[in-house]
């Protein structure tokens, strides 16, 4: 019995992964998200997955679609601020700290690009510049924060379920790494490039990386992080990763 309910939900998990890429998502379809994450698996996941990949999708459009179902499955839920339910000293705690942190950052980002773009001329010494420069080394410590979570969280939750949407949350941090690297290379070249090249470089730069990270802060705090609690209900689990994330303690970015 348990094994046709569970083939029975894999196929209808199927569907709606098709519907999905079909670009339908509306509100019988956000409903129907919600009463499936709340009785599926990560082995129906897996099935379902496996159907799509038999059909011709191709993995990375796969974890996509499984990654888009989780978050409409978790915020059309009604739930408890994950904030508040867990310890002040909990890991992902201080970890959805530093997610506000960068949030900031990404937000004066903008604030100066802007004024930058808005220049005729700029200077090593100017304000904006420094500014930018000032920004663009808190946000290069992110690989700290990323590194926590690809070495120390990720592996263990992944042992839980769910593996096809860490993999995804995973394989963003190598864009988002990339092109804050393209925002350190620019800031050390800018008096090697006439000053036009670098306004537009820059603005470019932004306008990808911060909708790109912002998107993935939402998806961790609002997806990834409420699954993984709701997955490892084992404080010794919990507490062996806070130790092992203490000897990192906060990323470079609060500095």
């Amino acid at each position: 019995m348990d094994k046709c309910k569970n083939n029975s939900l894999a196929e209808e998990l199927t569907g709606f992964l098709m519907k999905l890429n079909e670009g339908q998502n509306d509100t019988r379809l956000r409903k129907q998200a919600t009463r499936l994450i709340s009785n599926i698996t990560p082995k129906d996941i897996a099935r379902a997955e496996q159907r799509l990949a038999r059909s011709g999708f191709p993995v990375k459009k796969i974890q996509q679609l499984s990654a888009t179902f989780v978050l409409m499955g978790v915020l059309e839920g009604d739930m408890e601020s994950l904030r508040s339910r867990l310890s002040a000293n909990h890991i992902l705690r201080k970890v959805m700290a530093e997610h506000e942190m960068i949030r900031c950052f990404l937000a004066d980002l903008e604030e100066v690009a802007l004024q930058i773009q808005q220049a005729e001329r700029l200077g090593p010494a100017s304000r904006e510049f420094m500014r930018l420069a000032h920004i663009v080394e808190h946000l290069n410590a992110l690989d700290e924060h990323m590194d926590r979570e690809d070495d120390v969280l990720y592996p263990a939750l992944k042992d839980h379920g769910w593996r096809s949407l860490f993999e995804h949350i995973e394989s963003e941090h190598v864009h988002i790494q990339l092109s804050i690297n393209d925002l350190v290379k620019l800031v050390m070249a800018f008096d090697k490039m006439p000053f036009g090249n670098f306004k537009t470089r820059l603005m470019s730069t932004v306008r990808y990386l911060c909708p790109l990270l912002r998107e993935h802060l939402f998806r961790e705090d609002r997806a990834l992080f409420p699954l993984a609690v709701s997955m490892v209900s084992d404080e010794q689990v919990w507490n062996r990763l806070r130790k092992i994330c203490n000897e990192i303690d906060y990323c470079g970015i609060h500095l």
